[in-house]
């Protein structure tokens, strides 16, 4: 009979804890937390919409994207070695000015990849990560 008692209250628990489906909004829920790291062409279209490039988005939504990381190269008196670097559909675009060369209507999602994995995704010389834009596909 214990045994049941016992079975019976960890399924409750376990019942309690699956509740919560964890969708975006549901009745009286909250909204669905902003990814640090992540910028889709429904936010942009929502909070960023007079942005006209990547740039003005990632200014208004994320400016911690932009922000030099770790450690400067010796020598390298500009810290451009710790500024992210810009890859549009995997492909090496060019420094964060290039951003203002991307029109906003283009784009699909905007993500920032850490120097760990920019490195691991696209070898070394990222040692202050990527800023990646996904273009929408015609």
């Amino acid at each position: 009979m214990r045994t049941r008692v016992v079975m019976a209250a960890v399924a409750a628990v376990l019942s309690l804890g699956c509740g919560s489906s964890g969708g975006a909004t549901g009745s009286g829920s909250r909204p669905r937390p902003v990814a640090r790291d992540l910028i889709l062409d429904a936010e942009i279209a929502g909070r960023a919409a007079d942005a006209t490039n990547a740039l003005q988005i990632i200014e208004k939504l994320r400016p911690q994207m932009l922000t030099s990381r770790g450690l400067a190269s010796p020598g390298d008196d500009t810290g451009e070695s710790t500024r992210p670097k810009v890859y549009m559909d995997n492909i090496f675009y060019g420094d964060v000015a290039t951003l203002r060369d991307v029109m906003a209507s283009h784009i699909k999602e905007i993500r920032f990849v850490n120097a760990r994995d920019a490195t691991t995704q696209w070898g070394t010389g990222h040692m202050g990560g990527v800023i990646l834009v996904v273009t929408k596909k015609n």
